[in-house]
């Protein structure tokens, strides 16, 4: 019994564990890395930001919560305070991806619990799952099962909420894009699935979900990036 109570904690507090790491890598390496300050040079495909007057790279873009231009830009995330761009990406899809796996896993068991505390719920009250509170106003449950229920929709939610933040992140691998490239309908950048998340992730991208200290080096400095298009960059890079 305590050897099975081990298997299913180790593994959770492990991914637990990285997700926690993750975030705080996501804030400490930041989406431009080290690099301080963007080039003060004019280069093809380079366009002037008007808001922080600096010469910004192709597929850089200005974040207003942020005020500064972000290389590859994402997303900002409200979780960390920070956003999501070239350097601190692969961390982003790690923390999202352990994320997953915990909030899966509790679910289930919470899930399998409600059942043990409610094993009589027909299915014309399975809307209790979803408004515990209205069915405990009622007397529907009692105080107890109102708890495990809460403690089952909460989980649920995370994983849906998630699920959809692990979604737009592989949906625009497959692109090769950011989701503010995908809403620009900017389409130079894609090599390939497995080349895309080579750029994005690293040339170690299998190992990044595992710890966030193993090393997965970028091909780009978040400056010059691989593209397959004829056109030239300037071309295809749109402008806000």
């Amino acid at each position: 019994m305590f050897q099975e109570w081990l298997l299913r904690v180790i593994p959770l507090t492990y991914c637990g564990l990285n997700v926690y790491l993750n975030l705080w890598k996501i804030i400490s390496v930041g989406p431009n890395g080290k690099t301080s300050e963007l080039p003060s040079v004019m280069k093809p495909g380079f366009k002037y930001c008007h808001s922080c007057n600096v010469n910004s790279p192709p597929r850089a873009f200005h974040c207003p919560v942020c005020e500064t231009c972000i290389l590859r830009r994402d997303h900002h995330c409200s979780f960390g305070a920070v956003c999501i761009g070239h350097f601190n990406q692969r961390y982003f899809v790690a923390a999202i991806a352990n994320l997953m796996v915990v909030a899966f896993i509790c679910t289930w068991y919470n899930f399998s619990f409600v059942f043990t505390i409610l094993p009589n719920m027909k299915a014309s009250e399975y809307w209790w799952l979803c408004l515990p509170h209205l069915a405990l106003v009622l007397r529907y449950i009692t105080v107890y099962q109102f708890f495990v229920l809460v403690y089952f929709a909460s989980s649920l939610t995370v994983v849906i909420f998630d699920g959809y933040l692990l979604a737009a992140q592989i949906f625009c691998l497959c692109r090769g894009q950011t989701r503010v490239e995908y809403l620009l309908d900017v389409q130079a950048y894609n090599c390939g699935f497995f080349e895309n998340v080579k750029q994005a992730l690293g040339r170690r991208w299998p190992f990044i979900f595992i710890s966030p200290f193993i090393p997965s080096p970028l091909d780009s400095d978040g400056i010059s990036f691989k593209t397959l298009e004829l056109d030239s960059i300037t071309k295809q890079t749109k402008y806000m």
